[in-house]
């Protein structure tokens, strides 16, 4: 019996080739779509999710309730984790992690790999497998080191690693530790990606800030401890600021700060690691926001939508021009699940066949995809069971509404009303109407978002940040410890080439450059009663010139005065006014209670964007301190030719540190990295918007051949009765166009609402451009014109005689 309905069902498809061809490629770019972001979806969930104790382990965060709102802050001082381990208030374990220096070298080869700072409890809170040495704290001695399976291979080879010796470099020292164990690679879903961990006692600041806590420059990690829950150790975390921060709620109030329901003005609170990689402002790694997951989510099942109504559609019309076909079977004895069988066998061998293509298209272009890190997706997402059983139901699915709507519709019908001709497919034609209205909504839908997403992105990438952006070259340097010399060097170098400006230097880039490293730091600090707190750089000569920034007061720093480098620094407008009023510059700012470090405040600068446009400003001092380390220098040129510029500053680079390989890139380049996932977003929508048009388009065509052929005789009848070509292709469309009409007022406010959502969660959002949604609409209503016109133009010129010689 099944091998009937296979020879029947291919007979059929070959029959009418090309809606076989409209529903099997409609459903295999669907399902590729579909799938490729289903994939992108589960692989983000799936983050942290191998950790053991991952319902237990939570990273520390404090909140600042201020009248202008909320600020939140995961950076942290490193007496915490020292007192939180003392007490008693359901904790576990701790561990800090802190970003120290990029070298390791042993007495054959160097490399450049993260090195991180952390405790003893670090493979204690997370899961890390120990693949070689020491799997009981591998970390527990000071001189210890771990290092992952790959940098362990690359410096050592097929060697056995444990107990040899290495040198790091940590804030300008080397050390010389011991290889205690190497741990696997992290996970491509892990947030944390730790090729070398060390001990936190070897950072060179240790001694002087062990007890600094609002010197804030790494994250803290707790594991809770068995059957505690995170809001009893917050509660305990309340008691634990006002025993070793001491909140004085009067001065906090006169600091514009102001308490919260619980009344505290301040405190500390948990993040749980299974939120880490969602949590855009305080997570860690590469975050990405739920929103957007859902986002993906939602437009993966619009696209599969637009197709499954397609094919249904498609072939709910075909089943009613089959009508005789299917009278003569009931006259010859055949059962209604017989009936219902052959429909429902010739849909799913046209699924299959769709997505045997997209299985292979997937697999292509995960490759693809992630070759140029537009996804990070695994080939294993494909074998997931979970995936598996939701691709055999959506077959299953479809197939079965396919061919059950026409087989419930026939099977009502008297054989005699059928083969009378009594049955025609325009009682279909509200059913038929609300899917084509359902589509064209996502599809208007779509349009809207993929214009707002790119607006939004050409607002963060085109606003103003405070400085100039154009014409400035971000070079990381590798031996951050000389890297004022170089920096010195190098402006000697170039003093005399007519396209350099000027050179300058920071200890954090402005952007995303080439290495892809991010910091920030911050100092907090009593002045005369209040708490302030300030983000802090450490710059070079000429900082304020190389990015055009004009002091509302004071000056930039120069080499003309020797004291700069000791305790000269510049602020921007907030830190002045969290200073408070009268005069400041010139002042002497006293940055801790016994007086030994000071900053004498030689300029007053606007506030600006140190880092990008999701967040507001902050406070800034930038200080020009001798012994600090420069990770980054700046080349401000006047140029023509970028490229040839660039190949001048690599060649001269090169004679400074000739073993450092030269990531120089332009700051404009770096700004557009800090909105990559709007720029992604944005290059989604677009896809996804063009796939719902063109698998809308698909669905209109076989449906107006469909509907065109049945009504041919009718189109014959009006021409030989003086109808004109016009007038007969303007009917046709007419049925058409009204379903998108209706689409386009549902879909306008439904798009409006969506990304009105979405904007909310930037701080500096664009207002929402009206003339969107009338544009989306036009462009939909046209596309329907242009698909459904053509078949109707072609069928009015038609010669009336073929149609009715039967007649």
């Amino acid at each position: 019996m099944i091998r009937n309905y296979l020879k029947i069902a291919w007979r059929n498809m070959l029959k009418h080739k090309t809606h076989t061809l409209i529903n099997i490629s409609g459903m295999a770019i669907a399902f590729i779509c579909s799938m490729l972001l289903l994939a992108a979806v589960y692989h983000e969930f799936s983050f942290d999710n191998f950790h053991r104790y991952k319902d237990r382990v939570f990273k520390l965060y404090e909140f600042h309730n201020l009248v202008k709102g909320t600020e939140l802050g995961a950076t942290m001082g490193y007496p915490v984790a020292t007192y939180l381990k003392k007490e008693n208030i359901g904790i576990d374990k701790v561990t800090r992690i802190k970003n120290s220096g990029r070298e390791i070298r042993t007495d054959a080869k160097s490399l450049e790999q993260g090195i991180n700072l952390v405790d003893p409890d670090f493979f204690d809170v997370f899961s890390f497998q120990i693949i070689q040495g020491q799997t009981r704290s591998p970390l527990d001695n000071i001189d210890a080191i771990v290092l992952n399976q790959t940098t362990a291979t690359s410096l050592f080879g097929e060697q056995d690693p444990i107990g040899k010796p290495v040198e790091i470099k940590i804030g300008g020292d080397w050390k010389r530790l011991i290889v205690s164990a190497v741990m696997e690679d992290a996970p491509q879903n892990s947030t944390f990606k730790l090729p070398i961990l060390a001990r936190t006692e070897l950072d060179p600041s240790w001694a002087r800030t062990k007890e600094e806590w609002y010197e804030q420059h790494h994250n803290v990690y707790v594991r809770l401890a068995p059957h505690v829950s995170q809001a009893q150790v917050e509660k305990q975390l309340r008691l634990f600021v006002q025993k070793y921060l001491h909140p004085d709620g009067a001065s906090l109030k006169r600091d514009g700060f102001k308490a919260d329901d619980n009344g505290d003005y301040l405190g500390m609170r948990l993040l749980s690691l299974n939120d880490l990689h969602f949590n855009t402002e305080i997570g860690s790694g590469d975050t990405v926001s739920k929103t957007y997951l859902y986002i993906l989510l939602l437009v993966s099942i619009v696209i599969l939508f637009i197709a499954c109504f397609n094919f249904i559609n498609i072939q709910i019309s075909l089943s009613f021009t089959r009508s005789k076909e299917l009278g003569v079977r009931k006259c010859l004895g055949a059962a209604a699940r017989q009936v219902w069988g052959q429909l429902f066998w010739e849909n799913f061998i046209q699924i299959g066949f769709s997505l045997f293509i997209a299985l292979l298209g997937v697999a292509a272009l995960i490759k693809i995809l992630t070759l140029y890190n537009f996804f990070k997706l695994d080939h294993a997402v494909l074998y997931n069971p979970q995936m598996a059983i939701s691709v055999c139901a959506i077959w299953i699915l479809i197939s079965f509404l396919s061919s059950g709507y026409p087989f419930f519709i026939l099977n009502k019908l008297k054989t005699t009303d059928i083969f009378k001709g009594k049955f025609s497919i325009i009682k279909s034609g509200i059913g038929r109407n609300i899917l084509i209205t359902l589509q064209f909504i996502t599809a208007i839908v779509l349009i809207c978002a993929t214009a707002i997403c790119y607006l939004q992105f050409q607002h963060l990438r085109t606003a103003s940040l405070g400085y100039n952006t154009s014409s400035i070259v971000s070079i990381p340097v590798k031996d951050v410890t000389h890297g004022r010399d170089i920096s010195a060097k190098l402006r000697t170098r170039l003093a005399s080439n007519p396209s350099v400006l000027s050179v300058t230097g920071a200890d954090v880039n402005l952007g995303v450059g080439k290495d892809g490293s991010t910091s920030k730091s911050q100092v907090g600090f009593s002045h005369e009663g209040k708490n302030i707190k300030t983000t802090y750089i450490s710059a070079d000569y000429d900082f304020l010139k190389t990015l055009s920034i004009k002091p509302l007061e004071g000056r930039d720093f120069s080499i003309a005065f020797s004291a700069d480098t000791s305790e000269a620094v510049i602020i921007t407008e907030s830190m002045a006014k969290q200073l408070g009023s009268g005069q400041l510059l010139g002042r002497n700012i006293n940055t801790d209670s016994a007086g030994r470090n000071g900053w004498h405040i030689i300029g007053i600068i606007p506030d600006f964007h140190l880092y990008s446009m999701h967040n507001s400003t902050e406070p800034l001092t930038i200080a020009i301190e001798g012994n600090a380390s420069l990770d980054y220098i700046f080349v401000k040129v006047n140029t023509q030719n970028p490229v040839a510029t660039m190949d001048m500053l690599r060649k001269t680079y090169a004679s400074l540190e000739p073993d450092a390989e030269f990531k120089g890139s332009y700051i404009d380049e770096n700004i557009d990295r800090w909105y990559k996932k709007e720029k992604r977003l944005a290059t989604l929508f677009s896809v996804s918007a063009g796939i719902a048009i063109l698998l809308s388009c698909m669905g209109l065509f076989g449906l107006a051949l469909i509907i065109i052929h049945q009504k041919v005789k009718e189109i014959g009848i009006r021409k030989v009765l003086g109808a004109s070509v016009a007038n007969i292709t303007g009917k046709v469309i007419r049925e058409f166009v009204k379903p998108v009409i209706i689409a386009f007022i549902i879909a306008a406010p439904i798009a409006w609402w969506i990304m009105n959502l979405w904007l909310d969660d930037f701080v500096y959002r664009m207002d929402m451009p009206v003339w969107v949604f009338p544009l989306g609409g036009i462009a939909a209503l046209l596309i329907a014109i242009l698909t459904v016109g053509v078949q109707s133009l072609r069928a009015a010129k038609a010669n009336p005689v073929d149609s009715l010689r039967s007649e």
